[in-house]
């Protein structure tokens, strides 16, 4: 009987999990004796960075999806289906349609937001960790003319750390050459931007800040939105807003709560992870290397690990089954983002993983920031969602 490595999740990890095992397999001699199957529950594959794009209106709706299906001709067999429950000891996954069987097992379902874990934050403002609120939120920047724009952030970490970054001096930037008047703020609890992957970050963002006017300010736990009054309150801040554009808090997919043996005792926000190769700290045959693991990995909470992490896990099965080598994580991972409005940044992430610790460590250093990056972001952006069309 034919091997199944079955892949939960469409998303960024998902897609490069189960696209290298396909064609992986194909070329090899054992590979018709495995299977490689993606469970998801949407049609599309949505690429969620370029919700960015779509919010501040450099992108279309439809530039950010394209059919998951697209993928069966690499190889890879998909169903849409919602999943249930994972049972680890039975090998089994349930979904709303039916029940998946596997040898191996890939997880990468991103994460849930919390939008209930502070009081008024999921009645107030916009963002856009969807499609849709990030339409809406490009409609109400397009109809905002002056005030105060406070982008808050309630908690770390988040999913992309760089983003609040990018956004801010996005926004200021963008404001002053139309000519307008508004104020932008950050309220985080970050004291630093990217303070935690390099001493060298929070100087490059804060002197941008410093040139665009953005303010940023530090808070010490967020205590609520009021809606009525246009306040964010927190232990030792009150800001008032006109437009408030918020982040989600990260919490952990459904299905993993729902099913035994994968919250971490630590922190239940995030899913354990063991060693080098991202397995379950328990099951060799079920890796996690999804966002809702990062954490945990002592890696960032962003696409750009997730990717390098499920193509280490997916040669890590490759090697168990047809024998393969496995060519170990990838030690460089290179980040892009906006920096203001007509810049790019780029900078580099060293990855070492020590033992002692059973995690990753990361360092991190500035490449550039000019024009060129920004224009090379957005070519990788759309050659992205493009292999699907």
């Amino acid at each position: 009987m034919a091997k199944r490595i079955l892949v939960l999740g469409g998303g960024t990890g998902g897609l490069v999990a189960s696209r290298k095992l396909a064609e992986k397999l194909r070329r090899s001699i054992r590979g018709g004796d495995v299977e490689v199957v993606l469970v998801t529950d949407k049609p599309f594959h949505e690429f969620q960075p370029l919700f960015f794009d779509i919010a501040f209106g450099n992108a279309l709706p439809e530039d950010a999806r394209a059919p998951i299906v697209a993928l069966e001709r690499y190889g890879v067999r998909v169903f849409v289906d919602s999943i249930e429950r994972i049972d680890l000891g039975e090998r089994l996954v349930r979904g709303r349609s039916r029940e998946y069987r596997y040898d191996y097992l890939i997880i990468s379902l991103g994460v849930e937001y919390g939008w209930d874990a502070y009081p008024g934050l999921n009645g107030n403002g916009y963002h856009n960790y969807t499609l849709e609120a990030a339409i809406e939120l490009n409609n109400a920047l397009s109809r905002f003319k002056k005030g105060r724009i406070v982008l808050l952030v309630p908690e770390i970490p988040h999913r992309c750390m760089m983003y609040p970054h990018e956004a801010v001096t996005m926004l200021a930037e963008t404001y002053r050459m139309r000519g307008l008047g508004v104020e932008v703020a950050l309220v985080t609890p970050e004291k630093g931007p990217l303070i935690g992957l390099s001493p060298e970050y929070p100087k490059v963002w804060l002197s941008l800040y410093e040139e665009l006017g953005v303010e940023h300010v530090v808070h010490k736990g967020l205590e609520e939105v009021d809606g009525a009054k246009r306040v964010v309150r927190a232990g030792n801040v009150e800001e008032k807003y006109d437009l408030l554009i918020k982040v989600p808090p990260s919490r952990p997919p459904r299905p993993l709560v729902a099913s035994e043996g994968f919250l971490s005792k630590q922190d239940s926000r995030w899913t354990e992870v063991r060693g080098p190769t991202f397995r379950h700290p328990s099951y060799d045959e079920v890796f996690l290397p999804g966002e809702h693991s990062m954490p945990r990995a002592g890696l960032p909470t962003a696409g750009i690990p997730v990717h390098f992490a499920s193509e280490y896990a997916a040669d890590v099965v490759l090697s168990d089954i047809v024998g393969l080598p496995v060519p170990g994580m990838t030690r460089v991972m290179t980040c892009v983002g906006y920096y203001g409005a007509r810049r790019g940044f780029a900078g580099n992430c060293e990855t070492r993983y020590v033992a002692e610790e059973g995690r990753w460590r990361v360092s991190c250093y500035t490449i550039s920031t000019s024009p060129f990056v920004r224009l090379l972001k957005e070519a990788f952006y759309r050659s992205w969602i493009a292999q699907l069309k």
